[in-house]
């Protein structure tokens, strides 16, 4: 007996690297809280950015080489968020992209979770916004909206899939970079280990290549709806018959944050009608 439990404590003393693990639950449903904005997909990113940016101070950048890269996550994650917010945006407002989507197989639960509102979340579950080519990718099978390969769109998305490996070695492997991560960032192959540290500089680099990102899709997306909305004739030309689809969609993409407002939704109307009319008068024409 008394040689079994020598054995037993010689065990214990051999198998002990680290302390043992403390017993809780994975419960959370606490920290779960309604989240409703009233913002457009992209006041909401710079309602996020900001957020993020406000912890980024200098000294506190200098002093911690972990914080930089948990800020760099935040500022993809508001990225990607964006995205997600835009695509479902479009899915409630443009017929055209309502008639591309009809027939994509969503999950039962997601009829559920999501509610008829926003039902085409259910479209994005398992998707990652973290890469240029998965936003392309998306925006051709989902909104029908492609951009050339050198436009300024491309670019900016380009530059936004740079930062995206920096988020990924963050996430992954504490920052330091992998070979596709270095490939990425331009670095040449070495033998050492190299991480990412991300200084105030750096950081606010981040946020701008993000920024011009946002921006650059957002304006580019808006103007390639309202362009197939002349061209499908699904625009009259009558302010009092087109009002609500124009404005519903001025709402999705204006900008508060930048200065657009409401009203300025009827201004671009009148700017547009010309170029209604004319297709309308085109279209007659042929008949």
């Amino acid at each position: 007996m008394s040689k079994k439990h020598n054995v037993n404590s010689v065990s214990a003393a051999w198998e002990r690297v680290n302390l043992p693990p403390e017993t809780t639950n994975a419960e959370f449903s606490a920290c779960c809280v309604k989240s409703e904005t009233g913002d457009s997909p992209i006041d909401a990113f710079y309602g996020n950015l900001s957020d993020v940016l406000r912890l980024g101070l200098p000294d506190a950048l200098a002093k911690n080489d972990t914080l930089g890269r948990l800020l760099a996550l935040g500022i993809v994650t508001g990225t990607e968020s964006y995205f997600r917010s835009i695509f479902l945006g479009l899915i409630n407002t443009c017929p055209l992209v309502r008639e591309k989507v009809a027939d994509q197989l969503i999950a039962l639960g997601a009829v559920d979770y999501y509610g008829p509102s926003k039902l085409g979340m259910g479209l994005f579950e398992g998707v990652s916004f973290a890469s240029e080519s998965e936003i392309k990718k998306r925006s051709g099978s989902l909104l029908g909206f492609s951009w050339q390969p050198h436009s300024s769109l491309a670019i900016a998305l380009n530059n936004f899939d740079v930062v995206c490996h920096i988020r990924h070695a963050s996430v992954h492997s504490h920052g330091v970079l992998s070979r596709g991560n270095a490939k990425a960032l331009g670095l040449r192959s070495r033998e050492e280990t190299t991480q990412i540290v991300l200084d105030f500089a750096h950081l606010q680099k981040i946020a701008l290549i993000c920024t011009s990102a946002v921006r650059e899709f957002n304006l580019m997306l808006y103007k390639a709806t309202v362009e197939k909305w002349v061209q499908n004739r699904i625009l009259v030309g009558a302010w009092s018959a087109d009002k609500v689809l124009m404005r519903s969609a001025f709402d999705l993409f204006r900008s508060r944050v930048d200065g657009t407002s409401p009203r300025d939704a009827y201004r671009s109307y009148l700017a547009l009608q010309p170029l209604i009319r004319q297709r309308w008068s085109h279209g007659n024409a042929r008949r």
